[in-house]
Order: C-alpha cells, then structure tokens, then sequence
C-alpha cells in the first residue's frame, strides 16, 4: 500500500483506491486511545463461546460448528477437480470481505465499515502473529454491494432442516449482493469470487466474509470456505467481532469448537494434519486450557496448531 517510496516515506494517500483507504482507516483506529480501550475493557473478556451460564448468547446454536451453507452445483464433468481453497493456515492468505448494504436501517455506514475491516485486521493479526513460522501474511479484497430488498420477514416453513433455515435468511441478500458483484448466486458465485481473489492475490489460500445487517439465523457461522457474520454481533457487541471473527476463521481451516455446548468430544480427524480434538472440554484433564476455539481469550491450545495447519517444524 502506498506509493513505491522509500521505506518509511510518506503514505501518498491521492495514490490509494477506495480499499487501501479504508484498510489505512482502520488501522489507525487501531493505533487510537479509544480502540485500545475498548478492547482492554471488551465484554465478556475469557468466557466460554458456549454461554453455559445464561448471561449471554452462544456463540453457536444448535451444537453446529459449521453448517452446510449455500449449494453448490457439481462441477463439469470435464472439468478439473475442485481443490480447496482454504486447506491450511500458511503462507499468503486472500481474504474477501464483504460489506453488504441494503435500504434504511439495512443501511452499511463508513463507521460501521472502518470498524468491521479493523475487527477484522486485529483477529487475524493474532492468528498470523501465533504461526510459529510467522509465515502467514493476509491480503484482502473489499467489496461493498449496495443492494435494495428489504429484510426477510416471516420464518422458515414448518419442518424445514438446519441448512434449509440458515438458507432461508440467507439467500435472498447474499444472491442479491453477489449479483451486484457480478457473480452467479449460491455457492458457485461464492466459489466463484474466492477462486478469483486467490488467483489475483497471488494466494495459497483465501476465504470470505459476508457482513450484514439483514436478518440471520444465527449471528456468526461458518459454511466451508466462507463466513456470515452480524454487524451487532449479537450479545457479545462490536468490540468482541475481532475474536469472534478469529474463531470463525479457525473453522474454515478445519479447527473444531472446543467448549462443552458445542457437543465435542476429543476424538476426531480435524484440520490439515487429521488430529484428535484434544483439548475438548468435556474430556480434557481438569477441562483442557484457554484457547481461542474455547473462549473469549487470545490463546491457543498445543492442538489447534496443528488443526489450522500451521507450519510447526520451525527450527
């Protein structure tokens, strides 16, 4: 980002596109008193994902870690194989953050996008920054599809599965959105827009995001190689997105949930490396440690490591 001086030269922002200033934005919010403070004296600092106690909302429902999400039609039959496009947490990662706008309250504010993309930099900042390697670089791509339906009213019909109602909520806008981003809609549009920014990110993985303000099923879910995430970020508030997102981050590159409501149990096959989820809480000794896939908390357990994929053999 920047104008090709001299290291530490100036920032010529007449030089930067609409991305690069908002991702500058948001980094100096993150240098700001008040950021800082904000996070120093965050909500629900160290709890439990799982809101066993009552006092506030879990951070998944119905004991789903990561749902179905949008269809995806199968590929050609002549076509390559799909490869996927997040496998492990290592080396340069494309992520795609969505901004998605509607009418009215609906409505995506400056702040609101300065705040998401500075959430957003701080979770992966400490994803990045705990590869033992330090090998992980993120890069990302902005979109902000302004679209005009209305919110989803009404609920999903009777007897409806899981997937079928996170759909329900779903659809309408993030098909909306990918129309206005020149994508087909569905999970071959999805695929679509993260096979693109891979390819012109020079990227050995990528995923994206869509924030809302629309409606959902659930305020933070994963669904394979893409996040849905709440602006509100329900109970847990703005100053908690960055955790949240780092957690649902994990999940797209194979680390499962580790705390007692999600249903874990410590055995398994998960992430790049196939390990047993270890430091699940209902099995674990003394009920495992603090790790990011458990709590509110920036610390990570000896498995989830190897869940992500991180490059471990550092000399």
């Amino acid at each position: 980002m920047g104008g090709g001086g001299a290291p530490g030269a100036p920032i010529n922002e007449e030089e930067l596109s609409s991305q690069e200033r908002l991702g500058l934005s948001a980094f100096r919010m993150r240098l700001s008193d008040s950021y800082k403070g904000a996070k120093s004296d965050r909500a629900y600092a160290g709890a439990e994902w799982g809101g066993g106690d009552g006092d506030r909302p879990r951070l998944h429902r119905d004991e789903r870690a990561v749902v179905r999400g949008a269809p995806i039609l199968p590929e050609p039959e002549d076509g390559p194989a799909p490869a996927p496009e997040a496998r492990r947490l290592s080396g340069r990662v494309a992520v795609g953050i969505v901004l998605v706008s509607g009418p009215g309250r609906l409505a995506m504010s400056s702040s609101q996008k300065q705040k998401i993309i500075a959430e957003i930099q701080n979770g992966l900042s400490y994803l990045g920054g705990a590869a033992p390697a330090r090998d992980v670089t993120f890069v990302y791509d902005i979109k902000e599809p302004q679209i005009a339906l209305p919110d989803t009213t009404g609920e999903p019909p009777a007897g409806s599965g899981i997937d079928a109602q996170y759909e329900f909520y779903e659809r309408p806008w993030r098909d909306g959105a990918l129309a206005a981003m020149g994508f087909q809609p569905g999970g071959n549009g999805i695929r679509s827009y993260i096979r693109q920014i891979k390819a012109e990110k020079r990227a050995q993985a990528a995923y994206c995001c869509f924030f809302t303000h629309y409606r959902l099923y659930h305020f933070a879910y994963c669904s394979g190689s893409y996040l849905t995430m709440s602006y509100e970020n329900d109970g847990w508030g703005v100053d908690n997105l960055d955790r949240v997102f780092a957690h649902e981050t994990g999940h797209v590159f194979g680390a499962p949930d580790e705390y007692a409501e999600s249903g874990c149990n410590c055995g398994g096959s998960w992430g790049f490396f196939g390990r047993p989820n270890l430091n699940c809480e209902n099995c674990a000794d003394g009920g495992g440690v603090s790790c990011i896939m458990k709590r509110n908390s920036w610390d990570m357990c000896s498995e989830t490591p190897f869940h992500l994929g991180y490059v471990t053999n550092v000399a």
